[in-house]
């Protein structure tokens, strides 16, 4: 029933599809329910994971609202990545609610090539968008800032409105390494027209060898809470052929992406609120 359901998009369709998938990862679009960190694409710091994001709602009754998102990470020594995500796809009016269930599509950013290659494995059809000439710079492993999402806007390290930092300590987590810090960001009142101020409390736990999140949980004096973490780190390469379009798969070849704001030291997924 789902793969039907998937199978009848045009591979047209799916391409515009992608486009718009794309835009929202590589240009970190705001106010995604789900969005999750980004993912670096630095060299020889390779893993795979499984991402959880909890994004928890709660109302004047006390009733608790949780929506829950997973996908799975891969980077390998070379500094390619792989995001495995699932997501509803729009049905006909032929068609039942039930047929619109999760499908999973893959982003590749392959930063060898230059591609990103964006997978629909339950239609095996596949979009390469080709940077031909575009430089491959190496970057170095950093601990990533804090960034958030609230009240539709997305807060980055540049915004006002940020306290300064608190250091966590350190600690292991699954026996990785990670690093602490707390952040408080303050919405005056007015500003979106609260008549009290807001505030986003922000603990995020990093592991500086990797360069990635491992933990992090935001809390808004207006009750919503969202909880992003890692499970079943593994530090070691992944199976390369993880990095490639199979062959078996139906591709269309795009030499200019509709999306050029792309860093090609950057495999991209967006912040989490």
């Amino acid at each position: 029933m789902q793969r039907t359901a998937f199978a009848k998009l045009s591979l047209g369709a799916a391409v515009s599809l992608v486009c718009n998938l794309i835009s929202v990862v590589i240009a970190q679009e705001p106010g995604q329910v789900d969005e999750i960190p980004e993912i670096k694409a630095v060299v020889g710091a390779p893993f795979s994971a499984v991402a959880v994001q909890e994004n928890i709602r709660v109302t004047g009754d006390g009733n608790r609202f949780i929506h829950k998102a997973t996908s799975r990470h891969y980077r390998d020594g070379q500094g390619r990545t792989r995001l495995e995500r699932s997501m509803p796809l729009p049905v006909s009016s032929t068609e039942t609610s039930d047929e619109a269930a999760l499908h999973t599509y893959v982003i590749i950013q392959n930063k060898v090539t230059g591609e990103i290659d964006s997978l629909f494995p339950g239609a095996k059809m596949a979009t390469v968008f080709q940077r031909p000439g575009m430089k491959v710079v190496d970057e170095p492993v950093t601990t990533p800032a804090i960034v958030a999402n609230l009240a539709g806007m997305r807060l980055t390290a540049k915004d006002p409105g940020w306290s300064a930092p608190v250091s966590l300590g350190e600690k292991s987590i699954d026996g990785v390494h990670v690093v602490g810090m707390q952040e408080v960001y303050t919405v005056a009142a007015g500003k979106v027209g609260n008549e009290k101020p807001i505030t986003l409390t922000v603990q995020q736990w990093s592991s500086p060898e990797l360069g990635i999140i491992v933990d992090k949980t935001a809390t808004a004096s207006t009750g919503g809470q969202t909880h992003y973490y890692l499970s079943q780190l593994i530090q070691a390469e992944p199976d390369a052929s993880l990095f490639r379009v199979p062959a078996d798969y139906k591709k269309r070849v795009i030499d200019k992406p509709a999306v050029t704001a792309v860093s090609t030291a950057s495999a991209a997924t967006t912040s989490a609120q």
